[in-house]
């Protein structure tokens, strides 16, 4: 009986302290729109708006209660094309159509105590 009591205490504690986490990761930033991603456990999805602020953004979610607990950065590298393996006259490996793109990304990190 003292087990199952505890058990029980315990489960109301945790249901008590719960939390719940939103990712947001900017893609794109330009004069005319904001490309990002909100990933909140469940469901990555994907969303353009219009006002490309990233400050209305953050004041848009901490009204709905969620606190920002970081902003991180990472760094995407995209190489695309081909890389022909044909000697030319140098005998030197040519490289031709070979693209490299550096994103760099923004992920915005929102708590939310329930």
């Amino acid at each position: 009986m003292k087990n199952f009591i505890c058990g029980l205490l315990l489960m109301f504690s945790l249901t008590i302290h719960s939390q719940e986490w939103i990712i947001i990761d900017i893609l794109e930033q330009s004069k005319k729109e904001l490309v990002y991603k909100i990933d909140d456990g469940e469901e990555v999805k994907r969303e353009t708006v219009k006002n490309p602020s990233i400050v209305r953004l953050i004041k848009e979610y901490q009204s709905e209660g969620f606190v920002l607990k970081a902003v991180t950065q990472g760094v995407e590298l995209e190489l695309n094309g081909t890389l022909p393996m044909i000697n030319n006259r140098n005998n030197n490996f040519a490289v031709t159509n070979l693209n490299l793109f550096n994103n760099n990304r923004v992920m915005l990190w929102f708590e939310k105590d329930q």
